[in-house]
């Protein structure tokens, strides 16, 4: 669960750091640079921000949750298990998961330290409505850490569904971790131990 946390943190913190080279004008890569602009923005305003979980909480859900599908993410993560849910257990479940990276992701920008990022279009689908980009973070003294970001077109614009890291998929990942809680306890048992972790998680 620790190195399922270290991904989901390392994804979310990813949207947050500076852009320091676009390789294309695309569409896919301008709404990840606006959403970075907007957020930084934000911290920099209001620099108490990342002391007060509740605020951070906030800018998360107003700034950098619009921008990712959750619904599909959602779907991706449980995988068969989405198809047997019920809706009121999806429906359920798609809350839990999105209070999980809104609270995962507002604790990773306390850890935020000035990293720089590179972006490129990798590929883009024939009918224009499936993207990849990927990005090479800047470390001192390390190699760049490469993060491919997976798009859909969703409407009239472009969400984020999944991301790798270093090769390894964050559906994927906790697809593997909510699987075996599954397995063990059930669907149920699965959506009320994300409930007690958020709740916990808020008051921590």
């Amino acid at each position: 669960m620790n190195e399922l946390v270290r991904l989901s943190t390392t994804f979310l913190l990813m949207l947050c750091l500076p852009i320091v080279q676009a390789a294309t004008d695309e569409e896919p890569l301008n709404l990840i640079q606006r959403t970075t602009e907007n957020l930084l923005v934000a911290l920099e305003e209001e620099p108490g921000l990342r002391t007060n979980p509740d605020g951070l909480y906030r800018l998360v859900d107003d700034i950098v949750l619009p921008h990712v599908d959750l619904a599909g993410l959602s779907r991706l993560t449980l995988g068969k298990h989405w198809r047997r849910a019920t809706p009121e257990q999806q429906t359920r479940f798609a809350g839990e998961f999105r209070a999980l990276l809104i609270r995962t992701y507002s604790n990773s920008l306390t850890e935020y330290e000035h990293q720089s990022t590179e972006y490129q279009l990798l590929n883009m689908s024939e009918d224009k409505r499936n993207t990849t980009v990927r990005t090479r973070v800047l470390q001192s003294g390390q190699s760049p850490m490469l993060i491919d970001y997976r798009l859909r077109r969703v409407g009239t614009g472009w969400k984020i569904y999944d991301v790798t890291i270093e090769g390894v998929s964050l559906a994927v990942s906790y697809r593997a971790t909510f699987n075996e809680e599954i397995r063990r306890r059930g669907i149920e048992a699965l959506i009320d131990n994300l409930a007690v972790r958020n709740a916990d998680g808020r008051r921590s």
